[in-house]
């Protein structure tokens, strides 16, 4: 009797279901061609006389391009497959033109009807061989569409445990792909799957890229894996995905050598798209916001929408401006578009050039940044422009985002953003959001999916505390000294005082940077280095970049002289580890001489950058304080060394720079999770940032009308000291004649008590285009405001005389400046004690006197050291190699609140208490002893079960604990944890055996299980 296997319990299944989708099945045998062609020949023939009216008219042109069609797959070997099916796909789309013999003139060439599906065929078939005899390739499910392969797929049961969805991928790539590259040059997607999980991408794609099509579920069915494979396989999606949503990209690799790469898009993507497309055409809302989190592929969403939005005829040719608010991110957005071969593409220079192309009707697609649109009058009035803003939450909701909103009234807005902002004073839904939508957003995909999906890895916060010492009393009469010194009266004092206050001051310490920068590098060579990924440092300002890039270098130097000093004399000495500053340098007046050495290039800075985002190159650190906080993708960043205060969207914007995942090319190892270690001290604000924004938080609700009014009545008032005066045409003499309006130092304080009153109207309601009518003479009044303020010179010639040493005093009377991590600290504070005897865990408290963690560990550590180095020479018993792994997880793990000290002591004393058995058990009856012991992993995971199970179910428990240690045990592998993939597989064996014994819905037992697993596993 034969079993399910891969046939039955998923083949025919998928099979079956796609004939319900519109497929017709013909068994690959079945199939009218011989097993070394690529094409079924026969329905390539009909297609081409069906769709191109010259084959029509002479049935012998059909050769003449089918000639061409032939060579294709053949050039794969020499070209290579991505390239060959670059060229193969501007076939199937249509844009490929041939003057047939006999003829005049060039026409397109269409294989496959995109407007018409009826005039395609779609068959599905299974087992289907291509190959040489006896050296043929099975394939076990292939779509075709008028006779070409643009689907192939490969599957694996779902009834061995061991199986996964990634086996059958690997073989597309690493096997069939590079044997058979042929076959897969006019393919549009390949997948896999073993009827649990569902994968899929575009030829050559890294298996570690394969992407989830629709909603990732918790407890995959084959049904779910059926509807993703006949979603996606849809004769209608899977065109689109062909013609729309499929591009090629050449970027510069971090090797240096560029290579294309084939991008299919993902879910997300396509459903954004198709809003976007739909929302367009809709002449009753022109809006839309686009919220999808960091990392998670907005700018490749704008390229598939922008191509989408070209390509449709009914569009008739329209124009797409692609607007962000630095010049830096446009480059980048225009980086994305040009290396993906996207057609006419301006980037104006200057804002005339940008209003000049509006005005006289540019179509396609135009880069700019909002700033370009200030003072612009109305420029285009066509209902066919698309605006696509990026990072929609700063200036576009501003003055600059009214202004050209106004410039371009008929046109779809759609704003990009993965921060947007919803509080008292900015809501990025209220402006950009249509309110019809859901939560006034057209689209949005979060940080939970996006984690859960596999596009971006979790943040993991460790906190630092850095603590210092101010003897205030001594400061002060230093600060006097220094006064009477210096002659200072109490205003200069206060001047003095006020700045040596600010927060950068205590930042600035020199001793202070000095002890970060040692924990910086203890904590990266530890725990970062090894997984062989780079570190991002965000600090106050420019001035604490510059010193926390010397002292880094200072302490990289004094680790390569000891790492030489180290090598034997036959060894290689290893590479000198590098940091480097990003900053802006020489634009600020005053920038020290010494900065110069900073100051880049836009191509150094580009070039910096890609040698940062190269594995291996021994640049490991930049320093930077605001410039690479948004735009800045780099998947190998493991950590941000985070010593700058931050908030909300800021502060999620700069963190997420760690969020992208990453495959280490010489190990393998996934980036599991980005860490940001904490030196300021942000706790409660990582929680808030990553929080997603409330657009019910909408902007403080204001009587527009009344303050309208009451703006026009201030400002009628106010001019009227400046009557005659023609604050239009502005001249030199404009602001000589308005000063002369104010003679006596009354009439300025009048005047500034009138103007705050216009200013805090402004500020209220901006934007807003009632304001905009009254734009002139607000900005007369405004510079009249700020050419009657006191000069700061004063105040900054004195700081600039004695800023520094009002500094040196500060630092000089900071002291005992250390950081302390949270695993340094003393544990044995009272609380901790009383908790752990009234355990039972420790009976005498002199145990933890005076120890800190790193104490307990190297007790325990120096115990195993004997047993894992045998004075015989034989190996150590797998008892003791459990045990040290325990030590291992126990030394790595933090400690960060009281709480956690407890439990950390906890399974501190577990580990020496399994110590001291195994040490009693081997002195009783040797190594025998050792095997009779019970295991440790048993016995926890049966303390876990009771804590949550039934209490009249013991049985259970134990019957859970079983069948859980003995699936893991199969299911896992060496590294499993290491992976995305083996974690998943794991989680989703140890929930169905809480689905089967009913313990699912057990609040914090599949947790509490899963963690003790994945640490001891």
């Amino acid at each position: 009797m034969s079993g399910l296997g891969e046939l039955l319990s998923v083949q025919a299944p998928l099979v079956a279901a796609m004939v319900e989708q519109g497929w017709r099945h013909v068994p690959g045998n079945e199939l009218s061609r011989d097993d070394v062609d690529p094409f079924v020949e026969d329905e390539v023939v009909a297609a081409l006389i069906r769709l191109n009216p010259a084959i029509d008219e002479d049935h012998e042109r059909v050769h003449e391009v089918l000639r061409q069609l032939r060579t294709l797959p053949l050039a794969a070997v020499d070209s290579g497959l991505v390239e060959a099916n670059r060229d193969f796909a501007d076939w199937l789309r249509g844009n490929r033109t041939h003057e047939y013999v006999g003829t005049k003139g060039s026409v397109p060439v269409r294989l496959i009807d995109f407007d018409d599906l009826t005039n395609n065929t779609y068959v599905v078939s299974d087992e289907v061989r291509y190959g040489a005899p006896g050296d043929a390739a099975r394939f076990d499910i292939v779509l075709w569409v008028n006779g070409f392969p643009l689907v192939v797929g490969e599957l694996k049961t779902p009834l061995a445990a061991r199986t996964s969805w990634m086996q059958g991928a690997s073989e597309l790539v690493d096997t069939y792909q590079v044997d058979r590259p042929g076959f897969f040059v006019p393919n549009a997607l390949v997948f896999a799957t073993e009827g649990k999980e569902f994968r899929y991408a575009g030829v050559g794609t890294p298996v570690q890229m394969w992407q989830t099509w629709g909603p990732v579920q918790e407890k995959p069915k084959l049904a779910d894996v059926i509807e993703a494979a006949t979603s996606l396989c849809h004769p209608r999606v899977l065109l689109d995905m062909l013609a729309d949503y499929t591009l090629f990209e050449t970027p510069d690799n971090d090797d240096g050598i560029a290579s294309l790469h084939k991008i299919v898009a993902r879910y997300t993507q396509y459903q954004a798209v198709n809003l976007i497309v739909e929302r367009t055409k809709d002449p009753t809302r022109r809006k839309g916001l686009i919220y999808h989190t960091q990392g998670s592929g907005k700018t490749l969403a704008m390229v598939f929408a922008a191509g989408k939005l070209l390509r449709d005829e009914t569009l008739n040719n329209p124009t797409i401006v692609l607007v962000a608010d630095r010049v830096q991110l446009v480059q980048q957005m225009w980086d994305q578009f040009r290396t993906t071969s996207m057609p006419r593409l301006v980037v104006p220079a200057t804002a005339g050039d940008l209003q000049r192309l509006l005005a006289k009707d540019q179509r396609g697609l135009i880069f700019t940044t909002v700033h370009k649109f200030a003072e612009a009058p109305v420029l285009n009035e066509r209902s066919n422009v698309v605006v696509m803003v990026d990072e929609a939450h700063r200036t576009q909701e501003g003055g600059l985002g009214q202004t050209m909103r106004r410039a371009l009234p008929n046109a779809n807005l759609f704003a990009f953003t993965g921060t947007p902002i919803a509080d008292e004073d900015r809501n990025t839904f209220a402006t950009f959001g249509d309110e019809t939508d859901p939560g006034s957003a057209l689209h949005t995909y979060g940080t939970d999916e996006s984690i859960r999906d596999g596009m971006t890895v979790p943040i993991h916060v460790a906190p630092r505390k850095v603590d210092f010492t101010l003897d205030k009393e001594a400061l002060d009469e230093a600060f006097e000294a220094m006064s009477d010194a210096e002659g200072l009266s109490e205003q200069e004092q206060d001047v003095l005082a006020k700045r040596a206050a600010k927060a950068a001051t205590f930042f600035a310490n020199p001793e202070r940077i000095s002890a970060v920068c040692a924990d910086i590098i203890e904590h990266y060579y530890s725990t970062v280095d090894p997984l062989g990924m780079k570190a991002q440092i965000v600090v106050v300002d420019r001035a604490a970049c510059v010193a926390y890039t010397e002292e880094l270098d200072r302490l990289l130097a004094q680790r390569h002289t000891a790492q030489v000093a180290a090598t034997g004399p036959d060894d290689e000495p290893p590479a000198r580890d590098e940091v480097a500053v990003v900053m802006t340098v020489g634009t600020a007046k005053g920038d020290p001489p010494e900065w110069n050495r900073y100051r880049l290039t836009e191509a150094e800075e580009a070039a910096l950058l890609k040698r940062f985002r190269t594995h291996g190159d021994p640049l490991k650190f930049l320093v930077c304080t605001s410039k690479l906080g948004t735009g800045f993708n780099a998947p190998i960043e493991g950590v941000m060394y985070l010593d700058k205060p931050l908030k909300d969207h800021t502060l999620f914007q700069t963190i997420t720079r760690a969020n992208r995942t990453w495959r280490n090319p010489a190990t393998g190892r996934d980036k599991r999770y980005g860490i940001i270690v904490d030196y300021v001290g942000l706790g409660s604000g990582f929680g808030k940032a990553m929080a997603p924004a409330d657009p019910a938080n909408g902007q403080r609700q204001v009587e527009v009308e009344g303050l309208i009014d009451t703006f026009r009545d201030q400002l009628r008032l106010t001019m009227l000291r400046f009557a005659g005066i023609d604050v239009i045409r502005v001249s030199p003499q404009t602001l000589i004649d308005a000063q002369a309006r104010m003679p006596r130092p009354a009439d300025e304080d009048d005047f500034a008590a009138n103007y705050g009153v216009l200013e805090g109207i402004w500020e209220a309601l901006t934007p807003n285009d009632e304001l905009a009518a009254h734009l002139d003479e607000y900005r007369f009044l405004s510079q009249v405001y700020a050419s009657v303020q006191p000069s700061s010179g004063s105040k900054d010639m004195l700081w600039h005389r004695l800023g520094a040493k009002t500094l040196e005093l500060v630092h000089r009377h900071m002291d005992d400046i250390a950081v302390t991590r949270s695993n340094e600290v003393v544990i044995a504070d009272a609380d901790t004690v009383k908790t752990l005897i009234e355990e039972g865990i420790i009976t005498d408290p002199g145990e933890l006197e005076g120890k800190t963690a790193d104490d307990i560990i190297d007790s325990i550590a120096a115990r195993l050291k004997k047993k894992l180095q045998p004075s015989d020479g034989k190996q150590p018993h797998p008892v003791y190699r459990s045990l040290a792994d325990r030590l291992d997880k126990l030394r790595q793990q933090t400690i960060a609140a009281a709480q956690q000290s407890i439990d950390w002591l906890r399974r501190a004393f577990e580990l020496a208490t399994d110590l001291t058995a195994a040490e009693k058990a081997e002195e009783a009856a040797g190594e025998h002893g050792l095997d009779l012991l019970p295991d440790p992993h048993i016995g926890a995971l049966t303390q876990i079960f009771r804590e949550y199970a039934p209490a009249d179910a013991p049985a259970l428990v134990e019957r859970v604990v079983t069948e859980i240690d003995e699936i893991v045990r199969e299911v896992r592998y060496d590294g499993w944890a290491a992976t995305q993939e083996g974690d998943r597989i794991v989680r989703r064996e140890v929930r169905k055996v809480l689905g089967k014994h009913q313990l699912h819905e057990t609040k914090g037992l599949f947790d509490a299980a899963y963690a003790y697993i994945a640490e001891h596993y």
